[in-house]
Protein backbone atom coordinates (compact mmCIF):
# COMPACT_ATOMS: atom_id res chain seq x y z
CA UNK A 1 0.00 0.00 0.00
CA UNK A 2 1.40 3.39 -0.98
CA UNK A 3 0.57 6.33 1.29
CA UNK A 4 1.05 10.07 1.24
CA UNK A 5 3.18 12.01 3.71
CA UNK A 6 2.97 15.51 5.21
CA UNK A 7 5.61 18.10 5.85
CA UNK A 8 7.16 18.64 9.27
CA UNK A 9 5.24 21.91 9.63
CA UNK A 10 1.93 20.10 9.27
CA UNK A 11 3.09 17.54 11.79
CA UNK A 12 3.83 20.11 14.43
CA UNK A 13 0.57 21.94 13.76
CA UNK A 14 -1.41 18.74 14.12
CA UNK A 15 0.36 17.78 17.33
CA UNK A 16 -0.20 21.23 18.83
CA UNK A 17 -3.87 21.17 17.92
CA UNK A 18 -4.31 17.97 19.88
CA UNK A 19 -6.11 16.13 17.09
CA UNK A 20 -3.88 13.04 17.15
CA UNK A 21 -5.67 10.44 19.30
CA UNK A 22 -3.71 8.48 21.89
CA UNK A 23 -4.92 5.00 22.75
CA UNK A 24 -3.84 3.43 26.02
CA UNK A 25 -3.49 -0.16 24.90
CA UNK A 26 -1.37 -2.88 26.45
CA UNK A 27 -0.27 -6.32 25.39
CA UNK A 28 0.58 -5.36 21.78
CA UNK A 29 3.90 -5.19 19.94
CA UNK A 30 5.14 -3.94 16.58
CA UNK A 31 8.21 -4.44 14.38
CA UNK A 32 9.69 -2.33 11.58
CA UNK A 33 12.29 -2.82 8.86
CA UNK A 34 13.33 -1.49 5.45
CA UNK A 35 14.01 -3.43 2.26
CA UNK A 36 17.56 -2.05 1.89
CA UNK A 37 20.21 -0.65 4.26
CA UNK A 38 20.90 2.50 2.20
CA UNK A 39 19.13 4.84 -0.22
CA UNK A 40 20.05 7.79 -2.39
CA UNK A 41 17.88 10.72 -3.45
CA UNK A 42 14.82 9.52 -5.39
CA UNK A 43 15.09 5.85 -4.41
CA UNK A 44 11.92 3.99 -3.44
CA UNK A 45 11.93 2.67 0.13
CA UNK A 46 9.63 -0.05 1.45
CA UNK A 47 8.85 0.16 5.17
CA UNK A 48 7.20 -2.94 6.57
CA UNK A 49 6.62 -4.92 9.75
CA UNK A 50 4.12 -6.82 11.84
CA UNK A 51 1.82 -6.31 14.81
CA UNK A 52 0.60 -9.08 17.09
CA UNK A 53 -2.89 -7.72 17.64
CA UNK A 54 -5.44 -5.54 15.85
CA UNK A 55 -6.30 -2.23 17.52
CA UNK A 56 -8.43 -0.78 14.72
CA UNK A 57 -6.21 2.31 14.59
CA UNK A 58 -3.54 3.28 12.02
CA UNK A 59 0.19 2.87 12.56
CA UNK A 60 2.08 6.17 12.80
CA UNK A 61 5.38 6.37 10.89
CA UNK A 62 7.95 9.13 11.45
CA UNK A 63 11.34 9.49 9.75
CA UNK A 64 14.05 11.65 11.37
CA UNK A 65 17.36 12.88 9.97
CA UNK A 66 20.76 12.62 11.76
CA UNK A 67 19.96 15.81 13.71
CA UNK A 68 16.62 14.34 14.89
CA UNK A 69 14.58 16.63 12.64
CA UNK A 70 11.34 15.14 11.24
CA UNK A 71 11.50 14.78 7.46
CA UNK A 72 8.47 12.56 6.78
CA UNK A 73 5.38 11.39 8.64
CA UNK A 74 2.48 9.18 7.63
CA UNK A 75 0.09 6.40 8.57
CA UNK A 76 -0.63 2.87 7.39
CA UNK A 77 -2.99 0.15 8.61
CA UNK A 78 -2.12 -3.51 9.19
CA UNK A 79 -3.82 -6.09 6.99
CA UNK A 80 -5.89 -9.07 8.13
CA UNK A 81 -2.69 -11.06 8.74
CA UNK A 82 -1.26 -8.37 11.04
CA UNK A 83 1.32 -7.28 8.45
CA UNK A 84 1.83 -3.76 7.16
CA UNK A 85 3.85 -2.28 4.30
CA UNK A 86 4.16 1.12 2.67
CA UNK A 87 6.36 2.70 0.02
CA UNK A 88 7.95 6.13 0.30
CA UNK A 89 10.44 8.10 -1.77
CA UNK A 90 13.73 8.94 -0.11
CA UNK A 91 14.75 12.56 -0.53
CA UNK A 92 13.05 15.91 -0.84
CA UNK A 93 13.40 19.46 0.43
CA UNK A 94 13.70 18.39 4.08
CA UNK A 95 16.32 15.70 3.44
CA UNK A 96 19.25 18.09 3.55
CA UNK A 97 21.77 15.92 5.43
CA UNK A 98 23.45 12.66 4.53
CA UNK A 99 24.02 9.97 7.13
CA UNK A 100 22.00 7.70 9.39
CA UNK A 101 18.24 8.30 9.43
CA UNK A 102 15.80 6.76 11.93
CA UNK A 103 12.29 5.38 11.38
CA UNK A 104 9.95 5.36 14.40
CA UNK A 105 6.62 3.53 14.28
CA UNK A 106 3.90 3.77 16.92
CA UNK A 107 0.78 1.62 17.19
CA UNK A 108 -1.89 2.76 19.61
CA UNK A 109 0.30 4.35 22.30
CA UNK A 110 3.80 5.64 22.91
CA UNK A 111 4.55 2.46 24.84
CA UNK A 112 4.01 0.38 21.71
CA UNK A 113 6.80 1.53 19.39
CA UNK A 114 9.67 0.21 17.30
CA UNK A 115 12.51 1.80 15.36
CA UNK A 116 15.11 1.05 12.73
CA UNK A 117 17.78 3.02 10.87
CA UNK A 118 19.06 3.36 7.30
CA UNK A 119 21.76 5.29 5.48
CA UNK A 120 20.75 8.21 3.26
CA UNK A 121 23.51 9.05 0.79
CA UNK A 122 21.76 11.99 -0.85
CA UNK A 123 22.04 12.83 -4.52
CA UNK A 124 25.12 11.02 -5.77
CA UNK A 125 27.52 12.08 -8.50
CA UNK A 126 30.20 9.94 -10.12
CA UNK A 127 33.77 10.95 -10.89
CA UNK A 128 36.51 8.84 -12.47
CA UNK A 129 39.78 8.14 -10.67
CA UNK A 130 42.53 7.15 -13.13
CA UNK A 131 45.47 5.09 -11.86
CA UNK A 132 48.13 4.18 -14.45
CA UNK A 133 45.63 4.28 -17.30
CA UNK A 134 42.94 2.31 -15.44
CA UNK A 135 39.74 4.21 -14.58
CA UNK A 136 37.71 3.58 -11.41
CA UNK A 137 34.39 5.24 -10.58
CA UNK A 138 33.95 6.92 -7.19
CA UNK A 139 30.46 8.15 -6.23
CA UNK A 140 30.06 11.12 -3.95
CA UNK A 141 27.79 13.81 -2.52
CA UNK A 142 29.09 17.12 -1.23
CA UNK A 143 27.24 19.80 0.72
CA UNK A 144 28.39 23.43 0.66
CA UNK A 145 31.08 22.80 -1.88
CA UNK A 146 32.18 21.50 -5.26
CA UNK A 147 34.47 18.57 -5.99
CA UNK A 148 37.10 19.64 -8.51
CA UNK A 149 39.04 16.44 -9.01
CA UNK A 150 40.70 13.38 -7.46
CA UNK A 151 44.43 12.72 -7.81
CA UNK A 152 45.83 9.28 -6.83
CA UNK A 153 49.28 8.85 -5.28
CA UNK A 154 50.23 5.19 -5.71
CA UNK A 155 53.52 5.25 -3.70
CA UNK A 156 51.76 6.99 -0.78
CA UNK A 157 48.69 4.67 -1.10
CA UNK A 158 46.44 7.72 -1.01
CA UNK A 159 44.13 9.92 -3.04
CA UNK A 160 43.90 13.69 -2.83
CA UNK A 161 40.49 15.29 -3.41
CA UNK A 162 40.46 18.93 -4.44
CA UNK A 163 37.33 20.83 -3.39
CA UNK A 164 35.97 24.37 -3.62
CA UNK A 165 33.99 25.02 -0.41
CA UNK A 166 31.22 27.58 -0.07
CA UNK A 167 31.13 27.05 3.71
CA UNK A 168 31.50 24.22 6.19
CA UNK A 169 30.11 20.99 4.78
CA UNK A 170 30.41 17.24 4.41
CA UNK A 171 31.84 15.09 1.63
CA UNK A 172 30.36 11.59 1.47
CA UNK A 173 32.34 9.42 -0.93
CA UNK A 174 32.08 5.75 -1.81
CA UNK A 175 35.37 4.19 -2.87
CA UNK A 176 35.49 0.81 -4.60
CA UNK A 177 37.83 -1.61 -2.85
CA UNK A 178 39.25 -2.36 -6.29
CA UNK A 179 40.64 1.20 -6.19
CA UNK A 180 41.92 1.45 -2.62
CA UNK A 181 41.40 -0.10 0.78
CA UNK A 182 42.68 -0.09 4.35
CA UNK A 183 43.56 -3.47 5.84
CA UNK A 184 45.09 -4.66 9.10
CA UNK A 185 46.12 -8.34 9.24
CA UNK A 186 43.63 -9.12 6.49
CA UNK A 187 40.75 -7.33 8.25
CA UNK A 188 39.24 -3.94 7.51
CA UNK A 189 41.30 -1.20 9.12
CA UNK A 190 40.91 2.54 9.48
CA UNK A 191 41.66 5.03 6.76
CA UNK A 192 43.55 8.18 7.71
CA UNK A 193 41.80 11.38 6.62
CA UNK A 194 43.47 14.79 6.39
CA UNK A 195 41.98 18.21 5.65
CA UNK A 196 44.68 20.48 4.27
CA UNK A 197 47.23 18.06 5.74
CA UNK A 198 45.68 18.00 9.22
CA UNK A 199 44.15 14.72 10.53
CA UNK A 200 40.37 14.99 10.86
CA UNK A 201 37.65 12.70 12.32
CA UNK A 202 35.17 11.06 9.96
CA UNK A 203 32.41 8.45 9.85
CA UNK A 204 32.35 5.27 7.81
CA UNK A 205 29.46 3.10 6.65
CA UNK A 206 30.01 -0.32 5.09
CA UNK A 207 26.96 -1.58 3.20
CA UNK A 208 28.61 -4.20 1.01
CA UNK A 209 31.88 -6.06 0.40
CA UNK A 210 32.88 -4.15 -2.73
CA UNK A 211 33.13 -0.57 -1.45
CA UNK A 212 33.54 1.66 1.60
CA UNK A 213 31.66 4.91 2.20
CA UNK A 214 33.31 7.76 4.12
CA UNK A 215 31.56 10.89 5.42
CA UNK A 216 34.18 13.59 5.87
CA UNK A 217 33.39 17.01 7.40
CA UNK A 218 35.35 20.00 6.14
CA UNK A 219 35.66 23.67 6.96
CA UNK A 220 35.19 26.73 4.79
CA UNK A 221 38.97 26.96 4.31
CA UNK A 222 39.51 23.34 3.23
CA UNK A 223 40.80 22.98 -0.31
CA UNK A 224 42.20 19.44 -0.20
CA UNK A 225 41.03 16.24 1.48
CA UNK A 226 43.50 13.35 1.54
CA UNK A 227 42.44 9.74 2.11
CA UNK A 228 45.29 7.40 3.09
CA UNK A 229 44.89 3.62 3.07
CA UNK A 230 47.16 0.60 3.14
CA UNK A 231 46.80 -0.37 -0.52
CA UNK A 232 45.96 1.28 -3.79
CA UNK A 233 45.74 -0.65 -7.01
CA UNK A 234 47.32 -1.49 -9.20
CA UNK A 235 50.11 -2.00 -6.65
CA UNK A 236 52.24 -3.02 -9.61
CA UNK A 237 50.56 -1.54 -12.69
CA UNK A 238 51.51 -1.97 -16.30
CA UNK A 239 54.11 0.77 -16.29
CA UNK A 240 55.71 -0.52 -13.10
CA UNK A 241 55.87 -4.05 -14.48
CA UNK A 242 57.43 -2.81 -17.73
CA UNK A 243 60.06 -0.83 -15.83
CA UNK A 244 60.82 -3.85 -13.65
CA UNK A 245 61.08 -6.13 -16.71
CA UNK A 246 63.38 -3.71 -18.56
CA UNK A 247 65.56 -3.44 -15.48
CA UNK A 248 65.87 -7.22 -15.20
CA UNK A 249 66.71 -7.59 -18.90
CA UNK A 250 69.36 -4.89 -18.66
CA UNK A 251 70.88 -6.56 -15.61
CA UNK A 252 71.03 -9.93 -17.38
CA UNK A 253 72.65 -8.42 -20.49
CA UNK A 254 75.13 -6.50 -18.35
CA UNK A 255 76.32 -9.56 -16.43
CA UNK A 256 76.38 -11.71 -19.58
CA UNK A 257 78.55 -9.12 -21.38
CA UNK A 258 80.85 -8.87 -18.37
CA UNK A 259 81.29 -12.63 -18.25
CA UNK A 260 82.08 -12.74 -21.98
CA UNK A 261 84.79 -10.09 -21.54
CA UNK A 262 86.39 -12.14 -18.79
CA UNK A 263 86.50 -15.21 -21.03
Amino acid sequence: MKIGFFSALLVFSTILSGTIPVFAQTGTSITVNTDKPAYSDGNQMIISGTVNAQLNVPISIIIRDPSNNIVLIGQVSPDANNNYSTQVTAGGDLWTATGKYEIDVTYGSKDNTAKTTFLFTGSLSTTPVVVEGQSYNATYKITNGKLLGIIPDTPAKSISIRIQPSGSGVLSITLPRSLMDAKNNGQDGQFVIQNNGVPTPFNETRTDTTSRTLSIPFGSDTTQITIIGTQIVPEFGTISIMILAIGMVCSILYFRTKMQHKI
